[in-house]
């Protein structure tokens, strides 16, 4: 699973909207202070995913950093 960072929590909602009506299953999930101090909140999608979904948000002009999900523990 990939996890996508982003810088505010209206970033992660139009990410979420962006993706899911693009027919990419996405989940919302939370981030611990220790891995980013911004909004607390992030996208989890699967690997085979990940490049759609960056060409999605790059193209909506999101700012965002990408983990794989064992670098990001809960």
């Amino acid at each position: 699973m990939k996890v996508f960072i982003f810088e505010s929590t209206r970033s992660v909602i139009t990410a979420e909207k962006t993706v899911r009506n693009a027919g990419i299953k996405c989940t919302v999930i939370p981030v611990p202070r220790s891995v980013s101090p911004l909004c607390g909140m992030a996208l989890q999608i699967n690997d085979k995913d990940e490049l759609h979904v960056k060409m999605i948000i790059a193209e909506s002009g999101i700012k965002t950093s990408i983990f794989d999900r064992t670098e990001v523990i809960l």
